[in-house]
């Protein structure tokens, strides 16, 4: 768990828009969370919206849990927090209809954030749908505040098809490299994501000494398994339900296993609270 302070912010929404089929970019004034983040870390929402008036009162706390979201941008200056998130049931369906002006509870920055990115260490970032969400922060914070050479980071980014690679420009706005992959060969390679990270450890051995992964289980596990094979060591973020954010309801717990003890029995963690970010060695995906 970070050290560094939570807060609850009543934030307004500055912008809600579409980037993609069921897709959408958020931007929110949260300051004390813009000023305070940092990369892999999330934030906890309200989704559930007061101002439906139309509804049955019964039903105007629905859903009643908070909803995770990595932190995508953040704009100290301005105190905005930008999030991406995909529609995949009521909750997030709710929150396509937050217009700019409204009102919604943050509770962040959550969680455990990602190792920085050290200027002359070449990294790779394996993205799967709105898992790249987190390396945009990661990669932004790493050339504009580090001094990273952005050609010094390559990013691997996969989703179903075309429409769902929202953002992607924001890594060549930066100078980064970035290979597209999707399952139905719309753009990019046609076929999985982890197929261009296997070829880069492959055509370029020694290279990349750090890879960053978040997408869906199957695509991390097979990351998980490709990084091994290479020796290249890296960290894992996972997603999930995380009802409470802060470690308190353990319903979010992953088997976990010592890296030097592949072994051992698995202990339990809290991915709100010793992740969402884990070595990659150490996480049973």
């Amino acid at each position: 768990m970070s050290s560094i302070p939570i807060f609850q912010e009543n934030t307004e929404v500055v912008a809600n828009r579409s980037i993609g089929p069921d897709l959408y970019w958020l931007d929110v004034h949260a300051p004390q969370i813009a000023r305070t983040a940092l990369p892999g870390q999330f934030v906890h929402l309200v989704v559930s919206d007061l101002s439906r008036d139309h509804r049955p009162a019964w039903m105007r706390h629905t859903p009643l849990l908070r909803r995770p979201f990595s932190v995508a941008e953040r704009n100290e200056k301005e105190g905005t927090v930008g999030l991406i998130y995909r529609v995949v049931g009521g909750g997030t369906e709710i929150l396509t209809e937050r217009q700019t002006g409204a009102r919604i509870d943050m509770l962040g920055p959550l969680g455990r954030p990602f190792e920085p990115i050290t200027p002359g260490c070449p990294v790779v970032m394996a993205a799967g749908g709105v898992g790249v969400a987190a390396f945009f922060f990661l990669a932004h914070e790493a050339v504009y505040r580090n001094g990273a050479n952005p050609l010094d980071i390559r990013v691997v980014f996969g989703a179903a098809t075309a429409g769902l690679l929202g953002g992607e420009e924001k890594f060549r706005a930066m100078g980064i490299p970035v290979d597209l992959a999707t399952d139905d060969g719309s753009r990019g390679h046609h076929g999985f994501v982890t197929v261009l990270l296997e070829r880069l450890f492959r055509e370029t051995p020694n290279r990349y000494r750090f890879v960053y992964v978040c997408g869906p289980t199957p695509m991390m596990r097979r990351c998980q398994t490709i990084s091994q094979e290479a020796d290249v060591p890296g960290q894992v973020s996972l997603e999930g339900i995380m009802p409470c954010g802060v470690g308190v309801c353990m319903a979010c717990v992953v088997p976990c296993r010592p890296p030097d003890h592949p072994d051992v029995a698995p202990r339990y963690e809290r991915v709100c609270h010793a992740g969402p970010v884990f070595d990659i060695r150490e996480v049973a995906l």
